[in-house]
């Protein structure tokens, strides 16, 4: 597995290896972002996880590719990625640069930028799962952080206290609500 991040204009070196990599028919994952928009600043970490999360899966597959790159460059990659509709922009080449699929058009059923959903592309288009874990898993067993999940009560009731609620007066109710309470709530 190979990692590319086209970030600096010194990054020529890179470019002509993606170039290399696509021209060897190699599964290229690329995420074209624009600096400063929101919905690439919300992709962009999730993105950076498939490096970490994917490392020991894929460890030894010469033919996947991860690259992200700024817009800035598009005008150097065109000719190779086809053209871009709007940022984020996630993209799958194969066939050496024949095949062009964007992220959005994919037949993966979850499609809401996260690490999981990524990962669920990049197995689906690679077909050769190295390890018999599901990606969550994968991604569970490498994931630092524990996260504490929210107690589901149910609150009985609505949101008025039952004090409150004999409190109303249905012959001048005061304001939209307790106008509403007296005509369809009250018992």
């Amino acid at each position: 597995m190979h990692v590319l991040h086209i970030n600096s204009e010194n990054d020529e070196k890179k470019i002509e290896l993606l170039d290399k990599y696509i021209n060897k028919g190699s599964h290229i994952f690329i995420l074209v972002y624009m600096e400063g928009c929101g919905p690439c600043n919300a992709t962009r970490p999730e993105w950076k996880k498939l490096e970490s999360v994917l490392k020991d899966q894929y460890m030894k597959n010469d033919n996947l590719v991860i690259v992200d790159f700024n817009k800035d460059f598009l005008p150097k990659l065109t000719k190779n990625i086809g053209s871009v509709d709007g940022f984020p922009s996630m993209k799958y080449i194969n066939n050496h640069g024949k095949t062009i699929e964007q992220y959005e058009n994919s037949s993966i059923g979850k499609k809401d930028r996260s690490i999981d959903s990524f990962i669920n592309w990049i197995e689906s288009k690679i077909n050769t799962v190295v390890s018999t874990s599901s990606p969550q898993d994968v991604y569970k067993r490498l994931k630092h952080k524990k996260t504490k999940r929210k107690k589901n009560r149910k609150q009985r009731g609505g949101k008025w206290s039952r004090k409150y609620k004999l409190s109303i007066n249905c012959s001048k109710p005061k304001g939209f609500s307790q106008k509403q309470y007296c005509k369809y709530g009250r018992k």
